[in-house]
């Protein structure tokens, strides 16, 4: 056949394939694609197998752009995102609530990660803020969580979260200094308390003492 300089275009629309099942072309390349590569029918076509695995996707990593998975009857789910260092993965996320510590003590939550990531990767934490009633007095208490502090070994990952405490007053948003001349911002949830006039750690609701964390690290 040798080469064209031309267009090559079936007799009939949808009739000739190109090679067969025992017959097939080695290699295909292309300088660029017309149009969407998109599957006759729905959900009913895979892009390799099991088995038979592609070697590496490349992807511009604009900025925004989202591997998403798609669930029947549910809005689609980011598996994988695409930022400045290229597709990273963030397959764990949870919760952990502090159990304070002693007097003296930092407080801490350890977290271990529910498998082992042979690579370097990144934690981002976040608390959400209580609000504490005394005396017709409303006071907010904001944890901020920051760290991480991370936990290596051969054979698992994980992390510690380290959590310094405010308190503001509602009305004003004015920082609360205790009349024994504290100073915020604390690390010990007990020590705070304590100087706020004697709060008890039940006043501190759980969900500020609650650590919500998503890992990430390249695919």
């Amino acid at each position: 056949m040798g080469t064209h300089n031309q267009n090559l275009l079936p007799g009939s629309d949808n009739t000739y394939d190109l090679g067969s099942s025992s017959y097939q072309w080695k290699r295909l390349y292309i300088k660029q694609a017309a149009t969407d590569l998109i599957p006759e029918n729905d959900n009913s076509i895979d892009l390799g197998s099991a088995s038979n695995r592609w070697k590496k996707l490349y992807l511009r990593a604009d900025s925004g752009t989202a591997i998403e998975q798609y669930k029947d009857g549910m809005s689609p789910a980011k598996v994988w995102e695409l930022d400045h260092r290229g597709i990273t993965r963030s397959e764990f996320e949870g919760t952990a609530t502090l159990t304070p510590a002693d007097e003296g003590n930092p407080d801490v939550i350890q977290v271990t990660l529910p498998r082992y990531i042979e690579c370097d990767f990144v934690v981002f934490v976040c608390g959400a803020m209580g609000a504490v009633s005394k005396n017709t007095t409303i006071y907010d208490v904001y944890p901020y969580w920051h760290g991480p502090i991370y936990v290596c070994s051969p054979v698992s990952s994980g992390f510690q979260a380290h959590v310094t405490w405010d308190v503001f007053y509602r009305t004003t948003s004015r920082p609360v200094r205790p009349a024994n001349g504290t100073k915020g911002p604390w690390s010990n949830l007990r020590r705070l308390c304590e100087d706020m006039g004697g709060w008890s750690l039940d006043d501190i609701p759980t969900g500020t003492k609650t650590l919500h964390w998503i890992a990430r690290w390249p695919l």
